[in-house]
């Protein structure tokens, strides 16, 4: 009896410490940069130093996810790794807070950057060995839904104290929300170390090369990172640009349009991620996946025929409803191209760095198209990028999805 009521404690155990922990990081992985942009402009920075600044953050962010999934696919102590990343961040966020200074920034923002990166991967693999396969797509929706919840929460706390208290406040609450997280990782089982069955034969970089190689061999794999990379050069630079013309034209307080393309999103995106989680094991990928990209296009077409607050609000509902679609069978369809290989966390790591190579390059193409043609320009060459992009998954992706084989 003492044995079955620890089997039913554990998994609770490590479910209280994985939806804290995807809530409490929310804000440290999506909102640094805005937080530290704020602070810069306050202190005087002109816009190129603090462009190399926050990019600085994005080029160790990627560099963290291409090597990240690699050891989290060799190295199992996934609790230690979680904690230092933490850590770091932590002390990366006192040195920008302390020394607002241009090296110090830069290089700390490089080091905060690739350890927030970090966390969606690492709290993926975690819940693989404590959810199970069968579990883990379900998991994975939960551990979405407490990230979007903690990113309107804690995005509007942060956004007070930055009121409050001044700019450097929503640094140091950052640089809190990591520290804490630290106690919530302690509450996991020992299920969260568990050796993948392929650690070992992953380890060699020969072997590791090899493995990409093969894997992107296949046509659904290439297929499918070419889709996410692409969709995020679609998608990254739409709520940039909606937020700049309202400010542009004076169509409204910029900082109430970025609150509400936040919150909006956010909330809709938890209960969607949270469905999708859920369902995912009997539904197969493809058609809703292609559903959540076709409403890019339609986003960008709404936002040309009007800037009206209904309009605003439209818009990021259909963002939440295809972002929480997206971001949830991202997991699911890597899952299902990575099994039996060993490479779940390498393959993740490197859709999630093509991820953000796209949203930065969707930033830059958005702003040059933008300052060059205007904004209506900009966003019919950002939804027939979409709408490209639909299409190359609906007509070259095969569904990955098999109910006989789920779990394995």
């Amino acid at each position: 009896m003492v044995t079955k009521n620890r089997a039913q404690i554990r998994p609770r155990r490590d479910d209280v410490s994985l939806d804290g922990l995807s809530f409490l990081l929310a804000d440290v992985q999506d909102n640094l940069g805005n937080f530290l942009t704020a602070f810069l402009t306050i202190q005087g920075w002109p816009s190129s130093r603090i462009g190399a600044a926050i990019a600085a953050g994005g080029l160790g962010a990627v560099l963290a996810r291409f090597i990240g999934g690699w050891v989290l696919d060799i190295f199992p102590r996934r609790r230690l790794m979680l904690a230092v990343c933490c850590g770091v961040t932590f002390l990366s966020v006192a040195v920008m807070a302390w020394a607002p200074l241009f090296y110090p920034i830069v290089l700390a923002h490089f080091i905060a950057g690739g350890a927030g990166a970090l966390f969606t991967p690492i709290l993926a693999a975690i819940s693989h060995h404590t959810a199970g396969a069968r579990g883990y797509i379900a998991r994975m929706g939960r551990n979405e839904s407490f990230n979007h919840l903690g990113n309107a929460s804690s995005g509007f706390v942060m956004s007070l104290l930055g009121r409050m208290m001044g700019p450097v406040a929503p640094l140091w609450g950052v640089g809190g929300l990591a520290a804490v997280s630290l106690l919530l990782i302690g509450g996991f089982s020992k299920r969260a170390d568990v050796p993948s069955e392929q650690s070992r034969d992953a380890a060699s970089l020969q072997q590791t090369l090899q493995a990409i190689c093969t894997l992107l061999s296949e046509a659904r794999l290439a297929v499918f990172l070419a889709t996410y990379l692409l969709f995020n050069v679609a998608n990254g630079a739409v709520v940039p640009l909606m937020i700049e013309r309202y400010a542009f034209f004076h169509l409204g307080d910029p900082a109430s349009v970025t609150a509400i393309c936040i919150v909006v999103a956010q909330i809709t995106m938890a209960p969607v991620a949270l469905f999708v989680g859920k369902k995912a094991p009997q539904w197969p990928r493809k058609p809703l996946f292609v559903f959540a990209l076709a409403l890019q296009p339609v986003r960008d077409g709404l936002v040309i025929l009007s800037a009206d607050w209904p309009t605003l609000v439209l818009v990021q509902i259909l963002d939440g409803l295809s972002s929480g679609i997206i971001l949830v069978l991202f997991y699911a369809i890597l899952s299902d191209i990575a099994s039996g290989s060993g490479r779940r966390n390498l393959l993740i790591g490197l859709g999630l760095a093509l991820g953000t190579i796209g949203a930065l390059l969707s930033n830059l193409a958005g702003g040059a198209l933008a300052s060059g043609y205007g904004f209506n320009t900009t966003f019919v060459v950002l939804g027939l990028t979409g709408a490209a992009v639909a299409c190359l998954f609906a007509w070259g992706m095969p569904e990955t999805h098999s109910p006989a084989s789920e779990g394995a």
